[in-house]
C-alpha cells in the first residue's frame, strides 16, 4: 500500500480512511441504502439518477431508525433482512449501521458538499443526494454579515 496525498492507494484504487473508496460508497448507497431498506409494498420503486456531478437515489419507505439515529450510526435495522444477508455473503455491507456516517465522512474528507437525506410522506419516500462538487469557502466578509 502506498500513500497519495495523505490517502492510501492499493492496486491502483484510491481508498479513504476506513478502506472505503468513493466507488464503494456508490455501490453501497445503491445496494444497501435503497434496495435493502425499500418498502416494496408502497407505490413507486427505487430510482437511481447518476449525473456528471451527482448521484441521487430514492426509495419507497421511511427511515426505520429515524433520521437522527441513521446519521449518528451504530444501529442496523434493514427492512429486507434476506436481501441484506445476500449482500453480506458477496462482501457488500457490514450490517453495522455505519453506511451513512461513512458516506458523510468520505464527502467531508473530499471537501464535497454535504450529502442530503430527505424524507417525504404520503407515500413515504427517502432520498439520498450525493454531489461530487467542492464546498464553497465562506469569505471572511460574508461571515461578518450574519
Amino acid at each position: 500500500m502506498t500513500n497519495y496525498n495523505g490517502k492510501e492507494v492499493l492496486n491502483g484504487l484510491l481508498f479513504i480512511k476506513s478502506m472505503m473508496s468513493v466507488e464503494n460508497v456508490e455501490r453501497q448507497a445503491i445496494a444497501l441504502r435503497k434496495l435493502v431498506n425499500a418498502d416494496y409494498f408502497l407505490p413507486q420503486g427505487v430510482v437511481v439518477k447518476k449525473e456528471v456531478d451527482s448521484l441521487i437515489i430514492e426509495n419507497p419507505g421511511s427511515i426505520r431508525t429515524g433520521k437522527k439515529q441513521m446519521l449518528r450510526g451504530g444501529i442496523s435495522d434493514p427492512r429486507n433482512k434476506t436481501l441484506m444477508k445476500m449482500f453480506n455473503l458477496i462482501g457488500i455491507g457490514e450490517r453495522a449501521g455505519s453506511g451513512i456516517p461513512d458516506i458523510y465522512q468520505i464527502w467531508e474528507d473530499e471537501g464535497w458538499k454535504t450529502p442530503m437525506v430527505e424524507e417525504t410522506y404520503n407515500p413515504d419516500r427517502t432520498r439520498l443526494s450525493l454531489e461530487f462538487v467542492k464546498k464553497q469557502a465562506i469569505k471572511t466578509s460574508d461571515k461578518s454579515k450574519r
